[in-house]
């Protein structure tokens, strides 16, 4: 069986023991660091800004990194403001509930129970989760036949013998297609490895045209079953966010490390700070949305473009009655498996809620954040018919993530590209003066997961202490 995320890494090596928020007071105590920065005498600089708010930490984004961040250095006492420019807070990890349904346009998984933090914070905010299991799936080939369970399982496990293949025969540089291609040129014409390819693969990863083909399979997993939040995911970010300063619609522009503090501006407002944490997405690092000063240069620039920011997105139909097969999963392996080839059936999560919610990939998410809804409706709606026969009818929802497009995302999460080597991930992690960086994208063990981003959270806090 392929986990549905990092399926060949190994789990040993997510038991390891990480610094929580409650021995963040030890450290502070140890250090000396748990006072609040002398902000009594300002210096002539910062002094000029007359209508500048002072904190002791000004964190840029309100994603589960920066709110982690922000909290952990609260609960120390410190002086701490959370500036979001969305309307929302929780970033990546947002429940949309206007269907009736807890559609999670986001992050849905917490990956592997076992020792991940993430599950305690489940726990403390009261959200519930069930398991999934990827095994549990009817799968369609083009003519609308269910393909026998044997040889779904076979194609399974042929991906990842190849996928050990790639890695192992893969020279840095290359990339996952170019090595598969040459250990199995006729991959692609076998629909059932490529459903399993993009589904699984790209749908973990990234584009497999640009994802590394040596790296394939880095990054560290938590043991335990994968489990699916059934009343949404955003019970965590409301958990993370009581009682902090957080400040919505507030477009950071601009975060500036010269002098003896730290500013952040948004258009003429100024926050001035001992220390800044920049928690954004890594696609907004890449579109420049945020000028930072003095300019991030080697290493840091280096990273910025060589780790991978790929493109997913997600969707929900509602129809009048269930007409699917009471699996957990159902496919279709067709000709183009990157966009809504893939369903999960959320009866399984919210009984009765009638509602499927299917997937777009790198080129299919790209292709799918084009589309109007009517269009996305009837595209999905046609896949389901190439499944369940002619009788299949139009959508009465439909809701859609919007990634691509966002300019405050600018994709989904990180991946390791061909032009990627590990210490990217701790070149963006580390801190550049008084500026320090949070995200999935900062996490070398745990990229482009939740719990990868509440660990990094954790760590530049640590880091401010």
């Amino acid at each position: 069986m392929i986990e549905h995320h990092h399926p060949h890494r190994d789990a040993s090596i997510g038991r390891r023991r990480f610094l929580g928020i409650g021995a963040l007071a030890a450290l502070a105590v140890s250090t000396g660091c748990a006072e609040p920065f002398d902000e009594t005498e300002p210096s002539d600089e910062t002094a000029t800004f007359d209508d500048a708010e002072r904190f002791d930490v000004v964190v840029v984004g309100a994603g589960v990194a920066g709110l982690t961040a922000a909290r952990a250095l609260a609960e120390e006492g410190l002086g701490v403001v959370v500036l979001e420019a969305d309307a929302i807070a929780g970033g990546r990890v947002r429940t949309d509930r206007s269907l009736g349904v807890s559609f999670d346009l986001g992050a849905s998984w917490i990956h592997g129970t076992d020792g991940n933090p993430v599950t305690d914070l489940a726990d403390a905010a009261g959200a519930s989760a069930i398991e999934l299991d990827f095994e549990d799936i009817v799968l369609f080939d083009a003519r609308g036949r269910k393909v026998p369970g044997e040889q779904v399982a076979f194609a399974a496990a042929r991906l990842e013998d190849l996928t050990r293949a790639v890695v192992d025969d893969a020279d840095s540089g290359e990339t996952f297609v170019e090595v598969l291609e040459r250990l199995e040129p006729a991959w692609a014409d076998d629909p059932l490895l490529r459903f399993f390819a993009i589904n699984y693969l790209e749908f973990d990863t990234g584009d497999l045209d640009r994802l590394s083909g040596e790296l394939a399979d880095e990054g560290d997993e938590f043991d335990g079953p994968e489990v699916v939040m059934t009343d949404g995911y955003d019970r965590i970010v409301d958990l993370l966010a009581a009682d902090l300063d957080v400040r919505l619609r507030v477009q950071v522009d601009r975060v500036v490390d010269e002098g003896p503090m730290a500013t952040v501006w948004s258009g003429d407002r100024a926050f001035v700070a001992g220390r800044a944490i920049v928690a954004v997405p890594l696609g907004v690092l890449k579109g420049g949305n945020i000028d930072l000063s003095p300019a991030l240069a080697g290493d840091k620039a280096e990273a910025i473009d060589a780790v991978g920011f790929n493109a997913v997105e997600k969707f929900l139909v509602t129809f009048e009655e269930a007409f699917w097969d009471d699996a957990d999963f159902l496919g279709l392996a067709a000709a183009q498996p990157d966009a809504f080839s893939l369903f999960v059936n959320m009866n399984r999560l919210i009984p009765g809620s009638n509602a499927l919610m299917t997937f777009a990939y790198a080129d299919g998410a790209r292709m799918a954040a084009g589309l109007s809804d009517d269009q996305l409706g009837s595209a999905i709606a046609a896949n389901l018919r190439s499944m369940y026969g002619s009788g299949v009818g139009e959508p009465t929802g439909l809701r859609r993530s919007g990634w691509t497009n966002n300019p405050l995302f600018g994709g989904a999460y990180s991946f390791v590209s061909a032009q990627t080597r590990m210490r990217h991930f701790d070149a963006l992690a580390a801190p550049v003066g008084r500026i320090h960086f949070a995200g999935e994208h900062t996490s070398r063990a745990y990229f482009s997961t939740v719990h990868g981003a509440h660990l990094s959270g954790l760590r530049a806090a640590e880091e401010v202490l």
